[in-house]
């Protein structure tokens, strides 16, 4: 028996079509109206190179390009910088990244509202796989609607508010620093957020560490708490007189804090070498200050003041660099408690004998010319007859 209802059918369909049409009359505004809220358009950036060549791979290109001037490049960009080479990518809000050598950042997202009424925020987003950035984020004021600027890398996810901030990445780890501003960082479903003269990190696979003051120190082992080996390397001068001693090097505890003790006797007023040298090989030209601080004790030494071209000392701190030219120079500062014989003492200071004595240079950034820009070592070393000397809490401040 057939129920076909050709009278039922026809209502049925005619209803359905007639809530279809109410649905399009309510969606369709909807959705336009969403459209021209949340359409956003992508963004150019301007690279300026400032040293070297900078590499630039542009979406749905295989090789990337050699940039050595400027250019315009696009939402999806690779920009890479070699050991030599140094770019400043300005994004259209004013906002500014310079990419140190050997970094490497990808221009996920610069987006902003398609329409004046649109309700996106300016949407800036990079991930960087390696090496060190400063981002200039600028003041909200340079756009009329919010914004949102986030740093992604291996480890973390900063978002940051207008301000200075250093980000650095390495194989273990990544680093934020605020110079000026407030960052949020977040790794491992844990967030903290630094201001002015603090930074974190976060290591692989672990939460960003509460925040720190924004000092670092780049010396390592600096308190000698580990063996000699981790940081420093040994430099014993051999006299050519045969059956002249070399001078002997330590690491005795003395008034509770462990020590590098450098020490020579029996020179028969013969001049020799004794000391060890870490390779620091940093670019400073990021930092605002730097400082050389160590506590130093003076126990021993018979050749008077800095010897008769001021240039030997029982405990001498050599920091050797290269200014922005590639130029190499060096600081030196020696320390003494006697000179009998009214020796040259240029860049020596006279210190009380056998006292410890709390040493700090002062900001090398400003005090040095030509000005640092990229530390190569520091030396911590005697030279002269018969000495004996020890340090410790060696350490080279950067902010």
């Amino acid at each position: 028996m057939n129920n076909y209802n050709p009278e039922r059918t026809a209502w049925l369909v005619m209803w359905g079509a007639f809530i279809i049409f109410l649905l399009l009359c309510a969606t369709i505004p909807f959705g336009i109206k969403y459209y021209l809220e949340h359409a956003t358009t992508p963004q150019n950036a301007t690279l300026e190179v400032i040293s070297g060549t900078v590499r630039v791979r542009e979406p749905g290109t295989a090789a990337p390009i050699a940039v050595t001037q400027t250019m315009k490049i696009r939402e999806g960009s690779v920009v890479e910088t070699d050991e030599t080479s140094r770019g400043i990518v300005t994004f259209e809000d004013g906002s500014t990244t310079i990419l140190f050598p050997n970094t490497q950042i990808f221009l996920r997202q610069m987006r902003v509202a398609t329409f004046p009424w649109g309700v996106e925020p300016f949407t800036l987003i990079l991930d960087q796989a390696r090496g060190r950035v400063r981002v200039g984020a600028a003041s909200r004021a340079t756009t009329a609607r919010a914004r949102v600027f986030q740093v992604h890398t291996p480890h973390l996810i900063a978002t940051l508010d207008e301000g200075s901030y250093a980000i650095e990445v390495s194989s273990g780890l990544s680093q934020v620093s605020a110079r000026d501003g407030e960052a949020t960082v977040t790794a491992q479903n844990k967030t903290v957020t630094i201001r002015r003269s603090q930074r974190t990190l976060a290591r692989q696979n672990e939460p960003p560490l509460s925040p720190l003051p924004a000092a670092q120190d780049l010396i390592v082992n600096g308190d000698f708490l580990d063996p000699r080996s981790r940081g420093w390397n040994d430099q014993i001068e051999t006299p050519n007189i045969p059956g002249v001693p070399t001078g002997q090097l330590s690491n005795p505890t003395l008034d509770g804090r462990v020590t590098l003790r450098i020490y020579r006797s029996g020179s028969n007023q013969t001049s020799a070498i004794t000391g060890v040298v870490q390779h620091i090989n940093r670019e400073v030209s990021d930092y605002r200050s730097m400082r050389l601080v160590a506590d130093v004790r003076i126990q021993y030494h018979n050749l008077s003041g800095g010897g008769v071209l001021s240039s030997e000392y029982p405990l001498i701190l050599r920091l050797k660099y290269r200014d922005v030219y590639g130029s190499e120079a060096e600081w030196v500062h020696g320390f003494y408690y006697q000179n009998i014989t009214n020796n040259p003492t240029l860049n020596g200071e006279q210190v009380p004998q056998n006292v410890w004595i709390p040493y700090e240079s002062g900001n090398l950034l400003e005090i040095l010319d030509p000005r640092p820009f990229f530390i190569t070592s520091l030396i911590v070393y005697a030279s002269g007859w018969d000495y004996e000397a020890y340090v410790t809490g060696i350490r080279l401040i950067v902010e």
